[in-house]
C-alpha cells in the first residue's frame, strides 16, 4: 500500500481529515496530496507522522500496523492493530 492510502486509512481510523493534517503541517490540502503522491522528504514524512501522532515507520509499514486511536467522546487513547488481507493498512481492527 502506498503512503497516500496509508495516511487516508490512519486519518479514517482517527476521525481526522486530510485538510486537518495539512493545516497541522502548514500546507494547503492540495499540496499535502501532491507530497504524498510524489517522493516525500523525510522532513515531510516526519511532519505528517507528528500531525497524526504516529511513528514515521507506520506511514511506511507493510503488513500489520499498531497505532492508537483517541476516543472523540472521552479523550482516552486505545491501542489497535490494523491489517488487511493484502497485508497493508486497512480499516479492520483487532
Amino acid at each position: 500500500m502506498n503512503i497516500t492510502e496509508t495516511v487516508k486509512q490512519i486519518c479514517k481510523a482517527r476521525g481526522v481529515s486530510l485538510a486537518e493534517v495539512a493545516a497541522k503541517i502548514g500546507v494547503p490540502a492540495s499540496s499535502l496530496s501532491q507530497i504524498m503522491r510524489g517522493n516525500p522528504t523525510l522532513s515531510k514524512l516526519t511532519a505528517i507522522a507528528q500531525a497524526l501522532d504516529v511513528p514515521v515507520a507506520e506511514l511506511l509499514a507493510d503488513g500489520d500496523v499498531r497505532t492508537k486511536v483517541r476516543c472523540p467522546h472521552c479523550g482516552q487513547t486505545f491501542p489497535v492493530s490494523i491489517r488487511t488481507e493484502e497485508g497493508g493498512v486497512g480499516d479492520g481492527t483487532t
